[in-house]
């Protein structure tokens, strides 16, 4: 895959995901093989029973304010169908003439809990949807509080306490689609090139508090004043979809800008996920509407 990734300072961290198509939201454990892009390296060594790691499939597991966590759909106490697996009910379908002793584990789900991603370079918070034992492998799916999907170790998971879950601020994601009359290309130019910088700048730094040089750390034309310091930066074509992704360490904050085409109308879908907030997530919102809204009038013009 050639790599197209935007350039960053050396201290920003660039990493690379596997990523899945959104239209295909699981792994069957009978087809193992993986698509690796520059892949951090592991403490331990991964599992093979599908799942994998998908952060941009917002269609499939869509962001989940931290109120309705427990709300997600699941299967509890047996092995999930493959239509289960494939309407973001679960996550990983296991072909039982393969794996005739696969059995779910002693669990009720969903579990919130938090899982160290070696690509954000950070704890994330995660909603367990889905636990099985395969070949005495305790395995766990589970859907990114942000949106997208994992799998993991039960072992590699840390489940949160009732008190733990308690103490979680309120928090909520802006989540938000928007057709465009243009090519991914022509999106992508408008999302990150310094060209429509201080257009877009106006919208979310109108009083003109951030650096003159803001742009030289960041590889889109937005900026969250309140994130914090990044920890992971992404930007790439992936499975021919366009994606960005930027991790950040106040609240576990993310950003995620999904390009997709679709070949009947010949327009392109910009999906946007950003958050958690808090108090200003109403604030943050309506800039993100009105940002969104920018850049399809910059591509259209």
């Amino acid at each position: 895959m050639k790599n197209k990734a935007i350039k960053v300072l050396v201290a920003v961290l660039l990493t690379s995901f596997v990523s899945c198509s959104q239209n295909n939201t699981t792994t069957n454990t009978t087809d193992t093989e993986v698509v690796t892009v520059k892949q951090a390296e592991k403490k331990t060594e991964p599992h093979r029973y599908g799942g994998w790691y998908c952060p941009d499939n917002l269609n499939g597991f869509p962001a989940v304010d931290i109120s309705n966590w427990k709300d997600v759909p699941v299967v509890n106490g047996r092995m999930a169908t493959k239509e289960e697996t494939q309407n973001g009910t679960s996550l990983i379908f296991v072909d039982s003439e393969k794996y005739p002793n696969a059995k779910p584990l002693d669990m009720t789900m969903p579990k919130l809990a938090k899982y160290y991603n070696d690509y954000s370079k950070r704890e994330d918070f995660i909603i367990i949807i889905q636990a099985v034992n395969i070949d005495n492998d305790s395995i766990v799916g589970f859907r990114f509080v942000n949106g997208g999907n994992g799998s993991a170790r039960l072992s590699e998971v840390n489940l949160l306490t009732e008190n733990e879950i308690t103490a979680i601020p309120e928090t909520k994601f802006v989540s938000i689609t928007i057709d465009i009359k243009g090519t991914q290309e022509e999106v992508w130019e408008v999302l990150t090139k310094a060209e429509s910088t201080t257009v877009l700048q106006s919208i979310f730094d109108n009083n003109k508090t951030l650096k003159a040089d803001w742009k030289s750390t960041s590889n889109v034309n937005f900026n969250y004043s309140n994130a914090g310091m990044l920890t992971s930066a992404y930007a790439d074509v992936l499975w021919g979809n366009h994606y960005i992704q930027n991790d950040y360490e106040y609240l576990k904050y993310s950003e995620k800008f999904f390009l997709s085409t679709n070949e009947e109308t010949k327009t392109t879908e910009l999906k946007i996920v950003c958050g958690p907030f808090v108090d200003d997530f109403n604030a943050q919102k309506e800039i993100l509407n009105t940002w969104a809204q920018e850049v399809k009038l910059l591509t259209e013009k």
